[in-house]
């Protein structure tokens, strides 16, 4: 069974920084960071891509790694941390929103796969069978490897990243091979998507890996190890974003999945596609029963997370996931100024074991970064950094270091 949150993790139960480094360049290799890979390419060229994915990619990792040592040292989850930093019910409330967030993905994700499943069905037998069946498949085998814990999840990732890295390997190859690669390294995109937007596009589609990060480093057996774990950031993610962008940019193409239509390798393409999504829901699941948990202390891990499978399932079949997008974004921008806040509390003081139902000064900073980065996302206001993530995050957790230090001194 999972550690839940109020449990430290033991020291004989702790593993190498790499390991987890590796499930979370397994969170990285998924089916909307390809998508998102090639999406930039199309826009900007390859040349501009692969500096944005390390420019952005490296920003996170500086997060992760502040995130991943509070998470070693504390050996606590995530939501164990944010009780600490935002109190008893303060936490709770923010955990019913980060419990919709990824459960919504972990629906809408498992629904994207149902449907093109059905599609390659359909073409390959000539035979349309109902979405329901398949994406009732890919929930299950996702459930099977999500609410068993941290440890099933390194061991399957052991599997699927090497082969989901060898595929794409392939594709790039292929691609490269029939191609060549010099003219699409200096073919300019059509611009549909500004430098800027592209950049704040990868920000905000992976921070929420460095918020959550304490998930996965309080497994690690030192800071050390936790800091060994952000290579997964630093490195596995802006690879997946490369290594899609590379045959995107050859072909031209926004889809990674349309390049493989055109390189004939069509079993190539649905092995990535349920091996990627297959990866990230796992993970979008075992967080998500790490939140509930939180909220319903007396129930195991694996019950809360069937309860998330169902809910999903549910979901998908009423098409209740179709809706859930525009909620999903919002909620994206107000989850990263939390890692602010539970960061500067960890470097500046701890707190006593004494928990009031709400810190105030911790609730008032989130929202005010969460203010910041909704005004930028949705008003054009360009902020500080012009990326709304950065400067949510930079914003909550300079108003909770200056109210700490404030209630410090008086």
């Amino acid at each position: 069974m999972s550690k839940l949150p109020s449990q430290p993790v033991r020291d004989s139960e702790t593993v190498h920084g790499l390991q987890i480094a590796l499930v979370i360049a397994g969170i990285g290799a998924t089916l909307p960071m390809f998508s998102l890979g090639t999406q930039i390419a199309s826009a900007q060229g390859l040349a501009a891509t692969t500096t944005i994915a390390l420019e952005a990619c490296g920003l996170v990792s500086v997060l992760a790694a502040l995130t991943s040592i509070v998470g070693a040292r504390r050996r606590l989850s995530t939501y164990r941390i944010l009780i600490d930093s935002f109190g008893t019910r303060g936490a709770q409330l923010i955990n019913v929103l980060l419990a919709v967030m990824l459960l919504g993905w972990f629906a809408m994700t498992a629904d994207m796969l149902g449907g093109t499943l059905q599609h390659a069905m359909a073409t390959v037998y000539g035979h349309e069978w109902p979405q329901w069946l398949f994406t009732s498949a890919a929930l299950a085998l996702m459930t099977a490897t999500g609410i068993f814990g941290f440890h099933v999840m390194e061991r399957f990732v052991r599997i699927t990243v090497p082969t989901l890295t060898a595929l794409m390997i392939y594709v790039v190859v292929l691609s490269v091979s029939r191609n060549g690669v010099a003219a699409a390294w200096h073919r300019v995109g059509d611009h549909a998507l500004s430098s800027i937007d592209a950049l704040s596009s990868v920000i905000g589609a992976i921070v929420l890996t460095a918020v959550l990060a304490p998930d996965l480093t309080r497994y690690a057996r030192n800071c050390r190890q936790a800091l060994l774990s952000v290579l997964g950031v630093a490195i596995g993610f802006p690879a997946a974003l490369i290594l899609a962008a590379i045959p995107a940019a050859i072909y031209g193409q926004r889809e990674l999945m349309d390049v493989m239509v055109l390189l004939q390798i069509p079993v190539v393409a649905l092995l990535v596609l349920v091996i990627s999504t297959w990866t990230s829901n796992t993970s979008n699941l075992y967080s998500a029963t790490l939140t509930l948990a939180t909220l319903f202390e007396s129930r195991s891990t694996r019950v809360l997370g069937l309860w998330g499978a169902l809910f999903a399932l549910g979901a998908t079949i009423a098409g209740i996931a179709d809706h859930f997008i525009p909620l999903l974004i919002a909620l994206g921008v107000v989850s990263a100024p939390l890692a602010g806040v539970y960061v500067v509390d960890f470097w500046i003081q701890p707190y006593s074991d004494e928990l009031p139902a709400f810190r105030l000064g911790a609730l008032a900073s989130w929202a005010l970064g969460s203010a910041v980065g909704l005004a930028e996302t949705y008003s054009g206001w360009p902020g500080l950094t012009r990326i709304p993530a950065i400067d949510s995050i930079l914003i909550a957790a300079l108003a909770q270091g200056l109210i700490r230090r404030g209630r410090q001194r008086g």
